[in-house]
């Protein structure tokens, strides 16, 4: 899984220079803590169909670019069902999961929906993004 560097801050007295492993669009591994991006769903490496994997590389890449080298905040808020923390992960004042949905690389995260198809496989993404978002 790819690795960057970038400055962790846990808490506003607790910022250090750590490694993060980013597995895919909506998780990270910081000091062997599984993080789960709050309040998105990115598409799945191992998609359903050719365009989802693809689009997964590219939301991968596109959160590896804006935690590298940055100073990011990490704002833990409970855990879900696979024991990874939830967080709200923020860099300069942005929120990453807000910026991955804008560029059309992740999705609203709901907890309970209508039946909806994820977009990653539908003809048109976008206009199926924002029945999501």
């Amino acid at each position: 899984m790819p690795t960057v560097a970038a400055i962790v801050c846990f808490s506003a007295f607790a910022c250090m220079p750590q490694k993060v492993v980013v597995v895919d669009g909506d998780t990270i591994i910081v000091r062997g803590e599984r993080i789960r991006i709050e309040g998105i769903n990115a598409p799945e490496l191992k998609g359903k169909c050719h365009e989802e994997s693809v689009l997964a590389r590219r939301a991968r890449s596109r959160l590896m670019e804006l935690i590298e080298a940055a100073k990011i905040d990490i704002e833990r808020n409970g855990s879900d069902r696979y024991r990874r923390t939830l967080a709200s992960v923020t860099v300069g004042g942005s929120a990453v999961g807000d910026v991955l949905m804008r560029e059309g690389l992740a999705r609203k995260w709901v907890q309970h929906y209508n039946g909806q198809q994820e977009p990653w496989c539908q003809a048109d993404v976008g206009q199926a993004l924002k029945a999501w978002n």
